[in-house]
């Protein structure tokens, strides 16, 4: 009755890489229950009864650490010459909660 108009769609670029972008996406949803296969059993310790992940006590021992470091720093002319303070103590804190579970947990 009616005339169809069948229009054929381009593929465009945008096209391709979402398409691979799926593909990628897809690839990493199956590595990754794979790869966590050996994290059966974490490192926690109970207290009073209740279960507590060492990555906690390790976050509390790298804050910790960081302040005391802080306020060594602080005493010193180093502490002028920090431009971002929050993301250097941030990041310091970061960097001691790691060490402190490399050293005891690995």
């Amino acid at each position: 009755m009616f005339g169809r108009v069948i229009v054929k769609a381009v593929s465009t670029g945008r096209d391709e890489r979402r398409t691979q972008s799926f593909y990628r996406l897809g690839a990493l949803s199956l590595t990754v229950p794979l790869t966590l296969v050996g994290c059966s059993h974490s490192p926690e310790y109970s207290i009073f009864g209740s279960f507590f992940p060492a990555w906690i006590f390790c976050s509390i021992g790298g804050l910790v650490l960081m302040a005391g470091a802080r306020a060594v720093i602080a005493r010193t002319a180093f502490a002028i010459q920090i431009a971002a303070p929050v993301l250097f103590y941030l990041s310091m804190a970061v960097f001691l909660a790691c060490m402190l579970w490399l050293l005891l947990y690995s």
